[in-house]
Parts: C-alpha cells; structure tokens; sequence
C-alpha cells in the first residue's frame, strides 16, 4: 500500500463529521476533514437577527428526548438553553380558532392509527398518499362523523407536512406512519451552535491544536501522524477514486472561492457524510456532485432513487411589539378547504368508485414564477418563541412547495404571503398587522450542497433497502470496508434529527478504529 496524506477522509463538517473527527482522533487515528462550505455545522446552523436574537436555521429541537443521548450533557453544562414547548397549541381556519368541542384532534389520532394499521400491510407498490388515506378512513368512518368533522379533519391532517416538509399530496402514508419519535421535543433557545461548538471542543482538545483557528488554519496537506487532524473548509469534493495500484483512496477538490485550485488527497479510508440529496445526483456537472471511480454499485444507486429529499421551511419574523396571544406555544394556520375533495369525502359510496383523482407523483407541483401565492391556502405552523423569550418573534414552518418559493423571495413579497394569515392567529384585521422589523428565512432548497432540509417520506420511498447497503457498503472499491456513509438518513432510529447524525459519526469511527486495531488495512 502506498503512502497517504491521513488514514480517513471525512467528508462533510456537520455534527456527523466533527463526531467522527473527534473519536477518531481520541484512538489516534490521524484524519482530515473537508468541507465545501465557508463555515463548519452542515445543516446546523445559528444565524442572528439584527437584534443580536438567535436563530436556529438549521435544527432547532433536541427530538426524541425519552432516549436522546446528548439531552443530558448539554442540558448540565449549562451553556445550552432548552425549553419544552409542548404546552397550549392553537388551531385556526377561516372560521378562527377552532373550538376543542369539535374533536378533530381525536380523530387526526385515529387517522394515524388507521395509516399505522396500513404501513404493516402496504407493499412498496402499493403505497399511497397521506391525502389518499384520509379519503380512505373517511370512507370507512364518516358515518360516525360530523358534516365539520369530514370537512376539516384533512387540514388537520396535514399538519404532518409540517413534520417533514412535503406536502400530503406526495406524503407516503406507508413510510410516515413508521416516523415514530421517542418522549419530547426540547426547544434549544440560544442556538444550536452552542451544542456543535461543543463537540467541536472535544476536537480541539483531542488535537494538538489550542484553539479552532489552529485547527482550521492548518494548511499542511500531511495529516498522518497518529492522532494528527486538520479541517478545511471551501474544499468542494468532486470526484473520490480508487487506486488499485497503490491500495488507496483518491479526493479530489475544488476550492468553491476559486474553482481552478485543485487538490488531491490521498486516505485509506473514508467517512462520507455530505447529504444523500449529494450522493443521489447522477448529473455530474450540477454543482456539488461527486463522481465516484469506479461507479457506486448499480444497487446502491438504485435504491438511491427510491430515497427522496424533504423541504421543510423556517422564516423567523421580528416584530416591533407581540400582537399575538401568549397563551399558546403553537399556533396552526389550516390550509383551505379543497372543495372538490371534500365533496368527495362527503359523497362518495363506501367501497365504490372514487369521484376525486389522486395523482401519483414524488415531486410536488411548484408555485408559478412571478405568482404571489397566499398564505392561508397553505398548512404552516408558527413556533410563539415570544412566549419563552419575552421577545416580539415568531418562527414559521413550512413544507412544499411553498418553501421554495418562500426561499428565493425577498422579505417584502414573504410579509406579502403571511400577512392575512398573522391576522387570523392573531384575530386582528389585516391593516392591523404591524410591518416587521426583520424577516429572515432558510436556504436549503437551493443550497447546492444542501437540496432541501432532510431525508423525506415519498410515495414509493425504499428507505429500508438503502439503507442496509449504505450501513453495510461492502460492494464498494475493493470490498474490505474503506468507505463508510453517516449522517442523518443513514440511521433508522432518529432518522432526519441532528443527534442521530451524531450517533453515526460515532457509529462509523468506531469501525474503522476496531479495523486499524485488527490491523485489516
């Protein structure tokens, strides 16, 4: 074997990344980390409000707190504040807030256990919509349901594409309804940056380094002594390649400032935890793609294409006063009422034919260009951080395709879609609404080396098959194990959240230090 410039190649600084670096570097295994971006922290991501008020642009909650296992370390070292905002939850449609007399929310519970019932029997061929399901259970129920209840428990429903970003329209019924959390959710009120720069400090203080600017500033190409780790940031990955003369693993870089700065590193090994929306692309001219020498196995990339990519929305909106209740942690604006498939609900014959068409698609429909849609005709749920914070700002989720949209607009058109449906939380007329001080959303959707928020939940989506190849890549280069996948979609339990992330970066260290240890390379 010839010589390389470090044993393992990390690919990708987010949680995944830096977990990997850090355990690898505690067991003295020298690694090199690269990342395209300017920054560290992936799709983790603490941004600012002119105010100095943080905000979390990437993830924003610890989930799963029943078993979660960085809950208790950041929530004793007492530089991360948490918050369960798992109080009071407001529902609005165009009737206002909806009264807990109507008893949608037993019956959105029911709707669940009704697709849970199904996920064990549906084949992946046969998989349907979230929209589909709930025509499904109505049929089968609405002789115990109310006129109210037929009309409105879809746009409870659809609650769910706030969950994961995509609307019910390519929601999968079979695969969301497996999508089980473990207790609650704690909200993470001074930026999430505060647990990444926690696990960063585990790095450095695992390195030979002081401090992150020497860890970053490093610029030796050589990072093979044992325990010797360096990151570099700005260094776009665009082809990894296997040199089966000399028994390694080839990177090649682009610098993402000045693209004609080439470089080429040389490893053992390799963790790759970029996001699958970057390995799933075959066009390798889109920027942030990665050609693979050889090819990724043919099952891999075909599982690949049954693995979709989500787009879950953040728009933070800093007000000069609070204007709306602080009586609830949550506020839901329901989308509008679909006229055509409420009728059908309402209508249609148990087991007969259905009177609605529901198409089958694993991309939504985007919004015009040069349309300014409104806001009331989407699902979007507002997180009240006033309540906690005692400050005039409030986050709003959104899934697709409104996130798109809302994502290459400037603030003036955003205010233009949310405005009517401030006045409906808030119970005020629209020329009420005050004018923001600040508005500032996400960018994922069309980050290249993002494309989209997270692993998602489509018709037809094989997650399963995926996954126990990309835990398991055996079939890659020279078949002894070289190339390991972390991140978020390379776990079951967690899947799409930061600390499942981090349980992979630790799951893929420990195997290639129990490798090195067993001498195998």
């Amino acid at each position: 074997m010839g010589k390389t410039d470090t044993n393992t190649i990390i690919i990708g600084a987010g949680i995944a990344g830096i977990k990997a670096s850090q355990d690898l570097t505690k067991a003295g295994i020298s690694n090199l980390v690269l990342e395209a971006r300017d920054r560290l922290g992936g799709r983790l991501f603490t941004d600012k409000l002119n105010s100095g008020f943080p905000i979390d642009m990437g993830a924003s909650w610890f989930h799963d707190c029943y078993d979660n296992p960085l809950l208790e370390k950041y929530w004793k070292n007492g530089k991360t504040e948490f918050t369960f905002d798992d109080g009071s939850e407001a529902y609005f449609n165009e009737d206002g807030r909806i009264s807990e007399n109507s008893r949608l929310k037993p019956i959105f519970e029911e709707i669940e256990l009704f697709m849970a019932e199904s996920y064990d029997k549906l084949k992946i061929d046969q998989d349907i919509s979230v929209r589909e399901a709930v025509y499904q259970y109505l049929q089968s129920k609405k002789y115990c349901l109310t006129d109210y209840q037929i009309r409105h428990v879809p746009q409870l429903v659809r609650g769910l594409e706030l969950w994961i970003g995509s609307s019910w329209d390519i929601l999968s019924s079979r695969n969301i309804a497996a999508d089980v959390h473990k207790g609650r959710n704690a909200l993470v009120l001074n930026g999430y940056s505060t647990v990444f720069n926690g696990e960063l400090d585990e790095l450095i203080d695992a390195s030979k380094y002081s401090n992150v600017k020497e860890l970053l500033n490093d610029k030796s190409k050589i990072v093979n002594k044992s325990g010797e780790v360096s990151i570099k940031l700005n260094q776009s990955v665009y082809r990894i390649e296997y040199d089966n003369t000399n028994k390694y693993i080839k990177v090649y870089t682009k610098d993402t400032i000045n693209p004609n700065n080439i470089q080429i590193f040389t490893c053992e090994n390799i963790i790759f935890t970029a996001p699958l929306s970057i390995l799933k692309l075959s066009n390798t001219r889109e920027k942030g793609s990665i050609e693979w020498v050889p090819k990724l196995p043919t099952k891999l990339t075909n599982a690949l294409e049954r693995v979709s990519f989500s787009n879950l929305g953040k728009i933070f909106f800093e007000f000069p006063e609070i204007f709306w209740s602080l009586n609830d942690d949550r506020f839901h604006s329901l989308a509008k009422v679909d006229e055509k498939f409420y009728n059908a609900c309402k209508n249609d014959l148990p087991n007969g034919p259905s009177s609605y068409k529901f198409e089958i698609s694993r991309e939504d429909i985007p919004i015009p260009k040069g349309s300014v849609p409104n806001g009331l005709d989407y699902t979007i749920l507002f997180v009240n951080l006033a309540v906690p914070t005692g400050k005039p700002v409030i986050l709003a989720l959104t899934s697709s395709p409104l996130t798109q949209f809302l994502e290459e607009s400037d603030s003036e058109t955003i205010f233009k879609v949310f405005k009517p449906v401030f006045a409906r939380i808030s119970g005020k007329s629209i020329n009420e609404i005050p004018n923001p001080i600040e508005i500032k959303t996400s960018h994922w959707s069309n980050d290249p080396f993002a494309r989209g928020s997270y692993t998602g939940v489509t018709i037809g989506d094989n997650f399963e098959d995926a996954l126990e190849i990309l835990c398991d890549p055996k079939e890659i280069f020279d078949g002894t194990g070289r190339v390991r996948f972390a991140g978020e979609g390379i776990i079951d339990d967690g899947n799409g959240c930061a600390h499942a992330a981090w349980k992979t970066g630790k799951r893929e260290a420990n195997y290639i230090i129990k490798k090195v240890n067993n001498g195998k390379f």
